[in-house]
């Protein structure tokens, strides 16, 4: 027997409903996720927001010095081969801001 599962909008599967059905006659509402624990405000940050600040600015400032060693490569014609060690630093600043969006 093959299951399909198929994705509605909300992101649940149609095959937790298939589920219900087969194990709780019509009641499917045991199997689906509680759509309170998807909520972003029931998100606790764990991490204070002293340590919050630390991640966006070691998001921000390696955006920047990278940003910088860009232009500079760009505007002195230096080999495109050069470019490629930037991306170190464009993903670290990309990590650093996006842990600090997340509160992690």
């Amino acid at each position: 027997m093959k299951t399909k599962a198929d994705f509605d909008i909300s992101g649940r599967t149609i095959a937790w409903e298939f589920l219900g059905v087969l194990t709780q006659g019509s009641k499917s509402e045991a199997f689906k996720p509680n759509d309170h624990e998807h909520d972003e405000d029931a998100c606790v940050p764990n991490i204070s927001p002293r340590e919050r600040l630390k991640r966006l600015i070691g998001g921000v400032i390696p955006f920047a010095f990278a940003l910088a060693i860009l232009t500079w490569q760009i505007s002195t014609n230096v080999d495109r081969l050069w470019r490629l060690p930037l991306s170190i630093l464009f993903v670290s600043a990309t990590s650093g801001f996006f842990q600090w969006r997340d509160k992690t």
